[in-house]
């Protein structure tokens, strides 16, 4: 029985691999795929996706093509049987697994909260530092005391800085300013 990659399969239909694979995800129980996730195409399931490639091309849409007849699927290319009752480790782990992932996704649930929690925090910061450039560019902008008065209540700091003159560095220094 030969078997076939969607790449080689894209190539005898003459389309594109994203096609197959968004036919083939149409229709889960026709066309399985294997242990690693890809899809292997046995020759009965290359001849039904010619018949869907003959139907769209004649106008129908792929939401409405239906595949009847007596099409068995080939399967997963591993064996998987369901758990019974007797496989008791295996129901163990299964369970195991699901309760880890189920952990897992309210891990990352929590993560998620908490960085959008310090993202809001950070633009809030933002926020208030924008509106005090805002009124300190607006008391600049004032002519007067008034706004030399202003100036000093919000940033005294720089205030002083500006009312000292600048010192004088030694010609020494300003050469060697490393």
């Amino acid at each position: 029985m030969e078997m076939y990659k969607t790449k080689e399969v894209a190539e005898l239909l003459s389309v594109s691999q994203t096609t197959i694979k968004r036919w083939a995800a149409m229709f889960p129980n026709v066309f399985p795929k294997d242990r690693f996730g890809h899809y292997i195409f046995s020759q009965q399931e290359v001849s039904l996706l010619k018949s869907i490639k003959t139907r769209i091309d004649q106008g129908e849409t792929l939401d409405r093509i239906t595949l009847t007849g007596n099409h068995q699927p080939v399967g997963p290319l591993q064996s998987t049987r369901p758990v019974q009752a007797e496989d008791k480790p295996m129901h163990e782990m299964w369970s195991r697994i699901n309760q880890i992932e189920h952990s897992l996704d309210q891990k990352a649930d929590e993560v998620v909260s908490v960085q959008l929690l310090r993202q809001r925090e950070e633009l809030e910061d933002l926020r208030q530092m924008i509106q005090q450039l805002a009124l300190s560019i607006e008391t600049i902008q004032q002519p007067g005391l008034q706004a030399a008065a202003a100036h000093e209540e919000l940033h005294p700091v720089a205030a002083a800085k500006l009312k000292a003159p600048p010192k004088k560095r030694s010609l020494l220094r300003t050469l060697f300013s490393l």
